[in-house]
């Protein structure tokens, strides 16, 4: 018994770090690569959620102008170009595909069609992100904020912001009804089941946020890597 309660004590211990570790990180977690100027300006796409539950800031700067970096973000998407980032976890989430087979273009693809106001970015599991503004090397908001800034030298400074209510309840409520029985399970779930919102909301803080966090900043790398000509073309 004396080795039970030991070892609760030794477990609940650990949790406690963790979380206490997890709540000191999660400021340098929702600015990531941002300046304090970058964290707090008003950016596109901001009124579009006035009151967020959660707002990022992530930046990156990329050894190449804006006019070489705009044509990555025109073909994003799921069933498109990908999203430049840890394709690993978007093929075991939603069994994505890409132009180029399993991973994410290493190319632009002129078949592509860029992105234009009205149109949707594919996210996967039926989820798709309307695209609300687009101003030609400058500024793309579809559910996050991308913003472009020449920097002397010929670079480019690339701001993300997203805004929004959590990752989980907003994207269960999105799924379409035909996206498998597993999202639908999940949905019926989080819509029906009492106290499964709070739940949500707590997946939201503790898993969703830092998941949003590792695939976001694999992007950026993944758009300046690309941008930068140092990813090799997929065969």
């Amino acid at each position: 018994m004396r080795i039970r309660r030991s070892l609760y004590l030794v477990a609940g211990a650990a949790v406690a770090a963790e979380v206490v570790t997890y709540l000191l990180w999660r400021p340098r977690m929702l600015r990531w690569g941002a300046t304090a100027e970058e964290a707090t300006e008003p950016l596109p796409g901001d009124d579009h959620t006035p009151h967020p539950r959660l707002q990022t800031t992530h930046a990156v700067t990329i050894d190449a102008p804006p006019e070489q970096v705009w044509p990555w973000l025109m073909q994003m998407g799921i069933g498109r170009a990908g999203f430049y980032t840890h394709d690993w976890v978007e093929r075991l989430m939603f069994r994505a595909r890409y132009a180029e087979g399993r991973r994410s273009a290493t190319r632009i693809h002129p078949e592509l069609p860029p992105l234009n106001v009205g149109d949707t970015v594919p996210m996967g599991a039926g989820v798709f992100a309307p695209v609300s503004e687009a101003e030609p090397c400058r500024h793309l908001v579809a559910q996050e904020t991308f913003v472009l800034r020449p920097l002397p030298g010929g670079k480019t400074r690339l701001i993300t912001r997203y805004r929004g209510m959590g990752f989980v309840s907003p994207a269960v409520r999105a799924v379409s009804p035909g996206a498998g029985p597993v999202p639908r399970l999940i949905r019926f779930a989080v819509l029906c089941i009492p106290g499964a919102g709070l739940a949500a909301r707590a997946l939201d803080f503790f898993a969703a946020d830092p998941l949003h966090h590792y695939m976001e900043t694999g992007m950026l790398t993944g758009i300046k890597a690309r941008a930068e000509g140092n990813v090799r073309p997929c065969r």
